[in-house]
């Protein structure tokens, strides 16, 4: 029995009906009633917002006694109403008067559902529909820091999700039947999507608000990234080399629970395979990243340079390099057995970490070959991680070489002893 079967054995069903409609409208109106305190103008509150919502419970409820056009005729003419007042307005309340008619209409609707029993959709399309209206000011200024070139960044992302993703056969084909057009789009797509959210979190979170939290944020996109230009500033500044090693080791440590969401994505049975040595490897970096953390007065210029959000050639290039990958995986076992699989993800790893880890997360899904396929993942980790280490070395002050060569040497060393017992 749920909550709702329950108390209406204790009431009248219309009863309990108006008091979910007042409720409904109440935290709708809350919100428009506050709206109006800011502005001071508005056609709606506290009042009105409950009044309507019971008005479209009532009328819903009467429509089984009268007419069914009544609902109808009814719902008609309450839009006909708001209308002719919105265009009587003047014209500076235009704006705020259309968002809260459309909000009055919506209400009336969600008093038609409380009347059909859809209690629990009713309050929670009124919770979805106060949380937009509450983060108009949010909204603005999230907006009006947008560029022209991310703004076009997200529709070519909404593009290939909303309008060319859905339209890609869902067919194999090929060799062993590994090659299907809507799988790739779709990895394209969810990578794509991790990085486009990173990038948005630097941009508005992590720019200039200190080394540690943007290479945090900088992790989610491109460890990498952050690995050559943290370096690049430790030479220019090596006074600041602790505080640089620790954000190439904390962005690095972001990799290992950012692979294990994209493993747990397409194979959710590899996840406890990833847990113990991903959690490690993690922990070491964490605990690097604290040793080498000091406070610090100095508030260099953070900023990642990480490129356009959403490069539609890189995307392309990435699901060409899964491909790739995807039938180097299948040769390179096919020929040399598991060893092959090492091979692969060792050079998969120079580059990207990502495709190696889709590629056997989906290559375990018989769950026969799921420990095989962590050590594999683990491997071309331990290899991305020689890439940065590096980088480190090349690009950054002897100190950041050092501090960084030290906790990447004990990922590495812990990363090797776990695939060795795996294999033994």
């Amino acid at each position: 029995m749920n909550a709702f079967q329950g108390i209406t054995e204790f009431m009248d069903s219309y009863i309990l009906g108006v008091l979910i409609s007042l409720g409904i409208g109440l935290i709708i109106g809350l919100e428009r009633e506050y709206d109006k305190l800011k502005e001071e103008k508005g056609i709606a509150g506290i009042r009105t917002f409950p009044i309507v919502a019971i008005l479209g419970f009532s009328l819903a409820n009467l429509t089984a006694l009268y007419t069914p056009w009544l609902l109808s005729i009814s719902l008609g003419a309450f839009i006909l109403f708001l209308a002719f007042h919105y265009f009587v307005q003047e014209k500076e309340e235009y704006s705020q008067g259309l968002t809260t008619n459309l909000a009055l209409i919506a209400t009336f609707v969600l008093g038609i559902m409380v009347s059909a029993e859809y209690y629990r959709d009713a309050v929670a399309t009124a919770v979805i529909i106060v949380t937009l209206l509450s983060l108009k000011t949010r909204f603005r200024s999230f907006i009006s820091n947008i560029t022209s070139e991310e703004l076009f960044a997200f529709i070519k992302f909404s593009i290939i999700a909303l309008l060319i993703l859905p339209f890609l056969p869902n067919k194999t084909f090929g060799t062993n039947n590994l090659l299907n057009p809507f799988e790739i789009g779709s990895i394209i797509v969810i990578v794509s999507f991790l990085n486009f959210i990173g990038y948005f979190l630097v941009k508005f979170v992590g720019s200039k608000k200190g080394i540690i939290l943007t290479a945090i944020l900088g992790g989610l996109i491109s460890s990498t990234a952050v690995a050559w230009n943290y370096a690049s500033r430790s030479k220019e500044s090596p006074e600041l080399s602790k505080k640089y090693s620790a954000g190439i080791i904390v962005a690095s440590a972001i990799m290992f629970p950012r692979l294990a969401l994209l493993a747990y994505i397409f194979n959710l049975e590899i996840l406890k395979y990833l847990v113990l040595p991903f959690g490690l490897l993690t922990l070491v970096c964490i605990i690097a990243t604290l040793i080498l953390m000091h406070k610090d007065d100095n508030k260099p210029d953070t900023d990642i340079k990480l490129g356009n959000p959403l490069n539609i050639l890189n995307a392309i290039g990435f699901g060409v390099m899964y491909v790739v990958i995807l039938f180097a995986v299948f040769y390179s076992h096919q020929f040399f057995g598991e060893s092959g699989l090492y091979y692969s993800a060792l050079i998969a790893g120079l580059a990207d970490t990502d495709a190696i880890t889709i590629s056997m997360a989906k290559f375990s899904l018989d769950n026969t070959k799921l420990e095989l396929a962590a050590s594999v993942i683990i491997t071309a980790t331990i290899s991305n991680m020689l890439v940065k280490l590096g980088i480190t070395v090349f690009k950054g002050s002897k100190a950041t070489g050092k501090l960084v060569a030290l906790a990447f040497g004990s990922v590495i060393l812990i990363g090797i002893i776990y695939i060795l017992i795996n294999r033994g």
